[in-house]
């Protein structure tokens, strides 16, 4: 059994003002939060006791929230005292773990066990991010820990939102430069990097700070002018952009065009030759998004331009590979006309691209002068009569 006295030998430790007693607490505490019944019965009684905690208690020292504050001390004056050395990584992971049993629903018996702390924590998170990067990875993961619920991110100020945001795509652009010298395995880090950009930007304590908008689109025209290959950081970055454009694309007006201009080169050459799932259907849905944000022909014309021609490819090549497969090796969805999520995505943003691409053409200007292509119309009928089945999806998506 966990008894008063087990507790208050780890919280006597880590409330010491000796380095050395504050790091044999961590150990101890350690001990008691390592897998198995153990662990189980300890977790269970700081959780029994934050349950009973009244609304607008102070918590008491055999509680999560007492607990945590206690770290925050900890860590603070781990980074103060070793000004000649990293800080211990286990005053970090303890932190992380700490945090992430005191929210596991099996241990802390009451929802948002440490709504009581979470302002504090978010600014300590701020500071540890900002100052210490070799605890960057386990105070990340803290972070996206903390943004995915509600009622914890309600409680992030937006000022140390906003700063949270310009570091980590400060962090992206310095990692994709190559100039982090603190990086032990370079894309890895980069990656967990823009993983919790991501989670930032998902998850805002509300709406997007008028005061960082500019900056995010600048950040992202710079991230992308290190970007040249495909793969999981790429794809990953595409969909920062997608969740950007998601939340505060109406606001942009005419900046959401500035991202387009530094992406546009890598999207259009990656859309027809990648074979990651993921990623075509992440740039689908950037097209579809930017489309949407586009306020008529004077912006968008542009991009419905490139668009259309990389349609039509992507219609004609997907139709074929189903069509010119063996009946015994055509997948399922293309056996009995269904279609995939992939493709249900394509015919979608084909459909916008069309009907886009119809009305606009009719009300440009006539003056400026432009190579002459095939109308989308034109082109969509002749696809329509040689029966090419994912035109007549997308014309049946038109329609609709």
């Amino acid at each position: 059994m966990v008894t008063s006295r087990d507790v208050q030998e780890v919280v006597s430790k880590l409330s010491s003002d000796k380095a050395k007693a504050r790091e044999e607490g961590i150990k101890l505490l350690n001990t008691w939060l390592e897998g198995g019944e153990r662990s189980i019965r300890f977790c269970k009684y700081l959780g029994q006791n934050t349950e009973k905690l009244k609304p607008n208690e102070i918590p008491h020292s055999e509680t999560w929230p007492f607990l945590v504050t206690l770290l925050v001390q900890c860590v603070s004056s781990e980074i103060s005292s070793s000004k000649r050395r990293l800080p211990k990584a286990s005053f970090a992971k303890t932190m992380r773990i700490v945090i992430q049993r005191a929210n596991d629903a099996k241990f802390s018996g009451k929802a948002l066990p440490l709504l009581p702390v979470v302002k504090t924590l978010f600014n300590h998170i701020s500071d540890v991010l900002s100052n210490v990067p070799s605890f960057q990875l386990e105070y990340g993961i803290i972070l996206r820990h903390l943004l995915a619920v509600g009622d914890y991110r309600f409680h992030l100020r937006s000022r140390i939102y906003c700063s949270l945001v310009l570091l980590y795509i400060e962090k992206v652009v310095t990692s994709l430069d190559g100039n982090d010298s603190c990086l032990g395995n370079p894309k890895e880090e980069v990656f967990r990097c823009i993983l919790t950009l991501h989670s930032l930007l998902e998850n805002p304590p509300g709406d997007f700070p008028v005061d960082v908008r500019e900056d995010i689109v600048k950040g992202f025209v710079h991230i992308f002018s290190f970007v040249r290959e495909e793969g999981k950081i790429s794809r990953k970055l595409i969909e920062c952009i997608n969740t950007y454009l998601l939340k505060d694309g109406p606001n942009l007006g005419s900046q959401s065009l500035e991202i387009h201009n530094a992406v546009q080169q890598f999207v259009f050459r990656c859309w027809l030759t990648t074979r990651d799932r993921s990623l075509k259907d992440a740039l689908i849905f950037y097209a579809r998004l930017q489309l949407n944000l586009s306020r008529g022909a004077a912006d968008g014309s542009s991009l419905v331009e490139q668009l259309l021609d990389l349609v039509c490819k992507e219609l004609d090549q997907s139709s074929l590979s189903c069509g010119s497969a063996p009946r015994s090796d055509a997948t399922k969805d293309c056996k009995f006309g269904a279609l995939s999520g992939s493709q249900r995505g394509l015919i979608e943003l084909a459909a916008l691209v069309f009907y886009k691409a119809c009305v606009w053409t009719a009300k440009a200007p006539t003056t400026e002068k432009r190579v002459k292509k095939e109308p989308a119309a034109v082109l969509l009928k002749e696809a329509l009569m040689k029966g090419k089945w994912l035109w007549n999806a997308a014309f049946c998506c038109l329609l609709s």
